[in-house]
This record gives C-alpha cells, structure tokens and sequence, in this order.
C-alpha cells in the first residue's frame, strides 16, 4: 500500500529497504552512504525514489565491475520463502543493471568527476535513470524534513547493520510487503518507458561527463532539450553516407591555388598494382635465374618468383589533393529571436531544432569524412541589439555541447552582423524569410513553420524522420 511516511514509520520503512538490498558485502558503510544520496533526493523534490534501489544503483555506480551480489555471501542465510523472489531480482534487475553499457558508461563518467563532486554526481545519476519511474508509479512519498529531524537515528540504525535477526526482533512482514510492493511499482514504470532498454540515454551520460562544467539548472535544462531533439534526428544512414563520401571525392574542393596542386601522373612505387604500371627496369628478371636451379619443370624464373612473392614493384599515380582536402560548412543561423518561438505542431522551439539541425550535421559529417575530413563554422547573424543577446546566449550553450570539437577546431562558433562576415565555402542559412540573394548560399533553409523548405522540396520536421530527411537532402546538395 502506498503511503506519506510519517516520523514513527520512516525507521521502519528505512529499516525495511535496508533489508531488500540486493548488494553483497559490507552493508555497514554502503547504506549510510546511500542514505545521504536519499536525503539529497528528498530535497531536491524526488521523494518517492525508495533507500533499496538507490543503495544498489548508487553502489553499482560506484563500485562498476566490482559490485557484488548478496547471493555471494548471504544466500545460506535467506528464508526460504525469500529466497526465490531475491534470486529473481538479481536476475531480472541488478544483472542486467550490472551489464548494460550505459551504466558502465555513467560509472566511468563519475570515477572521472572531481572528488567534492561526485556525490552530487551519483545522486544527479540515479535521479536521470529512477526518478521519472517513481513519480509515474504514484509511490507513497517521503518527507526530507522529517528525515533531517531523526538523521541521527537513521544513521545509528544503518551503522549497525545488519542487525542480529536471530536473537532481536526480526523485519515486520508488513513493512518488507510494502517495500516490495513499492520497488514492484517502480520497475513497472522503468521498464514501460520507450527506448532501447538501457538505464542511461546518451543525453543523460553526457550531463554526467560534463557536470562540472554546467554553470546553472537552466542551462542543464536547455543542453538537455537541444541534446534530446537532436538524438531525435539519428545519424545519416549507412547507405547514404557512403553516396555522400563517393560522390564527394569525384567533386574537387575550390581553391584559390588550385593550380599549384598537381594533378595526374606518378608519384610513388608500391608492390600492388595493374601490369601497364609496372616499372620497366622489373622487366630485366624475364628468364632471368640460376642455370643449375633446375628441376623437373625447368629453370627457375626470378620475374615468375618475384610475381608470386609480391615483390614486384609498380608505379601509383598521384590523386589531385583537391579531391581530400577537408570540406568546410558554413551555417548561417539568421535572426536567432525570430526563431525563438514554438510552433503547436513542434516538439521544441525553432531555434532548438535549428540548433539540434546543427549537431547532428556536424556528427554525420564527422561520420562521413572523418575526425579531419569536415569543419563546421557555426555564425548567427544578429540583425539587431535583441538578436546578438540571444545569439551569444545560443553560443555559450554550444560552446558547451561543442568544448571537444572546438578545442580540435573542427568547430568555430561566432556572431556576424553582415553576410560576407560569415565564410564564403559551403555556406548554408537557416531563416524564417524568404532567400536573401545577397546572402550566397548553397543551400536556403526556410524555418518556422511545420514544414520546412529546402529548395522546392519542402520537409515535416515535426514527424518521425522528418528533420533527418532534411539533413540527408542538404548533405547531397553540399557534396554530391
């Protein structure tokens, strides 16, 4: 039965979860340790997340690879009408936490934080992978103030655990029923979400990775808005991916000393090749050989030995740097305030889809060309004082999402006023007007509306596969 624990029923219910932990070992240190994680959960509004499961994801966080299951130590001293149900928790929840790759993620990610920051850290965790759960399972919710007014007690009751079972009075079967019954609850709703079954989305091990460099909760709220509209989208299909790269090394890059680079003939020796590129001079090892090296087939032919070998040497032709050179995009993200405002038929504002657009076509580039092969430079063109405002505030978020790109300068962000401020090369824009002719670019996104227009094609971003249909056209029309 679900219920708001009071002062006289938080000790039991403590006492209770405590007793369904799923962790072997020491007990002792763990559960205090959890029992702060409760507390700064409680705090924080999540007052429905019960002691059990976070002590065991907490510690699983904590501890990785090295988490120990209390069927290792305690299986002999289970009853017999608990052990079936234990075993299965095991099996059903703790193993499959322990094995998914996410969580393995989210470990390393918080062995990786700060020391003064990763208790706040584990509880940011287990708050992304168990609170939305909680709050849909309509779970009795408990009260941090009352768990501040009897903390001593609390930890006093945790320090001693486990306590002697055999000779006090052991665990109240109402309580252990009800703890159950929650942690059921709770399962239920985690495993009813949508996605892939992992514990962890990409966006949450991201907020992991980089929780000490996000200076405020609004700013996590709106990284983690941009972050899910843009895992939205997906990565560029295989197939399309290679279309792109094919066709991108037949198009030869512009360049102002173009005719500097060579293009056409030789330029090195390799032992694989075609025949009309073999080097003349292995001609001279025709019939060429020892002329008592005989055997029943006759004589030993040094070209035939040094065909079979791979020691023929062939000369390679030399490929126009032109065709390698790193391809470059410029995207003009054009009155950013305009952009902010939210359409009903849209999960998020423009600006955010604008933005998720952004990522996720420097990442298929990145897929496409390789770490080396791409360059993205990012502008927002501020028409007015507002614009710049809300430009430099896009900026700062992207600069955040963007810190490894930026720091391999793969990405440079920046605010323009005029259109020839922005680079010239594979410049698309973004806007909610109609072309500007002055603008020069390759590509004209008009935005704002439902279905967004590429040319005379135009693209539902609001449904499935939408968004991604566009970033596919756009790819074709920059390098194919």
């Amino acid at each position: 039965m679900a219920r708001r624990l009071t002062r006289e029923e938080l000790l039991p219910a403590l006492r209770a979860w405590a007793y369904l932990s799923g962790h072997g070992g020491e007990l002792a240190g763990s559960l205090q340790d959890a029992l702060g994680w409760l507390r700064a959960l409680w705090e924080e509004g999540h007052d429905a997340l019960p002691l059990d499961l976070v002590h065991d994801l907490g510690t699983l966080l904590v501890e990785g690879r090295g988490f120990r299951f209390a069927s290792s130590d305690d299986l002999g001293a289970w009853p017999e009408d608990e052990r079936a149900a234990r075993l299965a928790h095991e099996d059903r929840v703790l193993g499959p936490w322990a094995q998914d790759p996410s969580v393995a993620d989210a470990h390393l990610a918080i062995a990786a934080t700060p020391a003064e920051l990763r208790t706040p850290a584990i509880v940011h965790a287990i708050n992304l992978a168990l609170g939305t759960a909680a709050r849909r399972a309509g779970l009795g919710a408990g009260n941090p103030a009352l768990l501040r007014s009897c903390w001593h007690e609390a930890l006093a009751l945790l320090a001693a655990w486990p306590p002697n079972f055999g000779t006090g009075a052991p665990i109240d079967p109402a309580w252990r029923d009800w703890a159950l019954e929650q942690r059921a609850e709770l399962l239920a709703q985690l495993a009813a979400r949508p996605g892939d079954g992992r514990l962890f989305a990409p966006e949450d091990l991201w907020e992991l990775r980089h929780l000490a460099a996000l200076p405020s909760e609004s700013t996590r709220l709106a990284l983690r808005e941009l972050h899910s509209a843009a895992a939205a989208i997906g990565p560029v299909g295989p197939g399309m991916a290679l279309l792109v790269r094919r066709r991108a090394q037949e198009v030869a890059v512009d360049d102002h000393d173009a005719s500097h680079y060579p293009a056409g003939g030789f330029d090195a020796l390799s032992t694989r090749g075609r025949f009309e590129n073999l080097v003349r001079s292995e001609v001279a090892y025709v019939d060429e050989g020892v002329d008592d090296a005989r055997d029943e087939l006759g004589a030993i032919d040094l070209f035939d030995v040094r065909y079979a070998q791979g020691e023929l040497l062939f000369y390679t032709r030399d490929e126009s740097p032109l065709f390698d050179q790193r391809r470059s995009v410029a995207l003009v993200i054009d009155r950013p305030l305009e952009q902010r405002h939210k359409h009903p038929e849209l999960a998020a504002q423009t600006l955010v889809l604008v933005d998720a657009a952004a990522l996720r076509l420097q990442a298929d580039m990145v897929q496409i060309f390789g770490p080396a092969g791409a360059e993205l430079h990012l502008r927002w063109r501020a028409a007015a004082v507002a614009d710049r405002e809300a430009a430099d505030e896009e900026a700062r978020l992207m600069a955040l999402t963007l810190a490894d790109e930026l720091a391999h300068r793969r990405v440079t962000l920046g605010t323009i006023t005029a259109w020839d401020e922005a680079p010239s090369r594979g410049r698309v824009v973004f806007a909610t007007q109609s072309e500007d002719p002055r603008a020069g670019a390759i590509a004209w996104v008009r935005v704002g509306q439902p279905r967004w227009q590429l040319g005379d094609d135009s693209f539902a971003v609001g449904e499935a596969g939408g968004l991604r249909a566009l970033l596919d056209a756009l790819l074709a029309r920059l390098f194919a």
